[in-house]
């Protein structure tokens, strides 16, 4: 049995066939309806790299499987001006070859080979986020991490210039996420009209200058679909803020995958500990869009509390 049938195998086994395959569009246009709902967005961060090597091909249709309403992945720009999916800057950890994305052609990386994340070789290619595009067009949100990085010799905001255009050339600025911790002046140069398409999620983190103000003016001049949070404790002024975001009709996003976004209630709390420690204890606070590495186990949780869920 091949690699690639192994892991559609397993997938099988474990969902006992009780999950719907296909993702609809149902969760794509109520998260940019803003309709009031105690639907619970479900990000699968670099999509499913526990069945699947992480940002491949196979680990999206995992995730897109169990039921994943958005898909984070990280883009990084080749030599010749193409755009893979891959999380690193270089091509050493994920796949048997090495060298710096940057310097090297798509057709290079096209000959590596992805690795699992215990490090066993596969026979998945780096995917193009073309092909990320298409398979997720309709189905989920991409969410393009990495974006705010421009390569060296770049103007600022070239990497996300370069990425309107190949989601235009899809059209798909509708079903793309950008999280970024720029102030509302830059993110309106360098997006222009496109911050009206796309959904702009601001990072509410205590690093950022003047961060109440900031927020004001997102407010003001977007009204965001989704914020993110980043919450180092429950002392911090971004905690404090949450409240406040949510009475405005905007959405709280947080990566669980993280401790330092969570004040601790993340992925491992809910895994190790308890999910009232962790998802249970973000829902409970307001977060309805979350990230995580676990996203069947996330789906799983919200199917046993009755939460409306995707996939469902």
């Amino acid at each position: 049995m091949s690699i690639k049938r192994y892991y559609i195998f397993i997938i099988l086994l474990i969902n006992g066939l009780s999950v719907t395959i296909a993702q609809d569009s149902n969760s794509i246009q109520l998260l940019r309806s803003r309709t009031q709902t105690d639907h619970i967005w479900v990000v699968a961060h670099r999509g499913d790299w526990k069945y699947a090597p992480e940002n491949s091909l196979q680990g999206l249709r995992n995730a897109l499987f169990f039921g994943a309403d958005i898909i984070e992945t990280d883009v990084r720009p080749t030599q010749d001006g193409h755009f893979i999916v891959m999380h690193d800057a270089t091509v050493d950890r994920t796949t048997n070859g090495s060298g710096t994305i940057s310097e090297m052609s798509l057709a290079d990386i096209r000959k590596l080979k992805l690795k699992t994340n215990w490090g066993q070789s596969t026979q998945f290619r780096v995917p193009t986020l073309d092909e990320y595009i298409n398979e997720a067009k309709g189905r989920a949100f991409i969410y393009l991490d990495k974006a705010g990085i421009d390569m060296p010799g770049k103007e600022e905001g070239s990497t996300v210039r370069a990425l309107l255009n190949v989601l235009r050339q899809h059209n798909a600025l509708q079903e793309a996420i950008f999280v970024l911790d720029w102030d509302y002046a830059k993110a309106r140069r360098i997006f222009s009209t496109a911050l009206d398409s796309v959904v702009y999620c601001p990072v509410i983190e205590d690093r950022i200058p003047n961060l109440a103000d900031y927020v004001e003016e997102y407010l003001r001049e977007l009204r965001p679909i989704a914020f993110q949070f980043r919450m180092a404790s429950l002392e911090t002024e971004s905690y404090r803020l949450l409240p406040h975001v949510l009475a405005s009709g905007s959405r709280a996003f947080v990566a669980a995958t993280w401790p330092l976004h969570t004040a601790g209630h993340d992925d491992n709390a809910s895994i190790f500990k308890s999910t009232s420690e962790g998802w249970g204890w973000l829902i409970n606070q307001g977060f309805t869009i979350i990230e995580t590495n676990f996203p069947k186990d996330l789906l799983q949780y919200l199917r046993e509390r009755n939460t409306t869920a995707s996939g469902e």
